[in-house]
């Protein structure tokens, strides 16, 4: 299950294709055509999610919020049930361990849905895993300021976005100098707002030739969530077994 904060048009399309390289860098040679990808199914669920709205005391928006952590809950209880959840860290990357929204949704989101986990699990003796080991399947995606300091590494099709759809300017006043030092995009306050087309084309950047190895090397936000990933063997084993079985020998 991949989830989003974003509420666009293209969000979700975003982060799937995001969670997609990010997979292929945990364990290389991963068949991500053999995955389910899906989203939450549930409207109201989703509602809690946009603009982090899980956040919220307003006792009107209670409702929608039970509604994501038992979605969640229920993905984690499957056998092959994983969830990856998107939220801006709202820092720059060098402020991270300040960020507010890792911190409130660790505070707020998991005591509930550990509790939903250790309930009914407790109801499955027969099932050896421990609610800790289960928790590690909800995993946060976290990209720090914001998803589109991930999005402009493709640097290459945000120039050609600048060129053909926008003032024609971002490549020499922006994007070079993001190509030579990929880590300082990490670094960009409200990164959305430093590029012509702003969030217009998120969903193009993440599936036309995103630089995944590059973003990865810049030792930055990118690179901390997929290494994340390897803190659930359950997930890495999964993927695992994605890989094609090898063909008999010919006769």
């Amino acid at each position: 299950m991949v989830l989003t904060e974003d509420s666009g048009a293209g969000a979700y399309d975003t982060v799937h294709v995001l969670a997609k390289e990010m997979l292929k860098l945990l364990v290389p040679g991963v068949q991500t055509h053999r995955i389910d990808f899906k989203p939450l199914d549930d409207e109201n669920a989703r509602r809690a999610m946009h603009a982090n709205l899980w956040k919220s005391t307003n006792p009107l928006d209670q409702p929608s919020i039970r509604l994501l952590i038992r979605g969640i809950i229920t993905e984690l209880l499957k056998d092959t049930g994983f969830v990856l959840y998107h939220i801006d860290g709202d820092r720059p990357w060098s402020e991270h361990e300040s960020s507010e929204n890792v911190r409130e949704f660790r505070s707020r989101m998991l005591p509930p849905i550990e509790a939903g986990v250790r309930f009914h699990l407790q109801k499955q003796p027969h099932d050896a895993r421990e609610p800790g080991k289960r928790m590690k399947r909800l995993q946060l995606v976290v990209p720090f300021y914001s998803i589109e300091a991930w999005l402009y590494q493709n640097t290459r099709e945000a120039k050609r976005l600048c060129e053909q759809d926008g003032c024609g300017q971002c490549y020499p006043q922006k994007l070079a100098g993001w190509e030579k030092d990929r880590a300082s995009l990490d670094e960009v306050t409200q990164p959305k707002k430093a590029l012509c087309f702003q969030d217009k084309h998120n969903a193009r950047l993440a599936s036309s030739g995103f630089p995944a190895q590059e973003t990865y090397e810049a030792e930055a936000s990118f690179q901390h969530a997929v290494l994340q990933l390897l803190e659930c063997d359950e997930l890495t084993t999964a993927l695992e077994r994605t890989y094609a079985p090898a063909e008999p020998p010919a006769h």
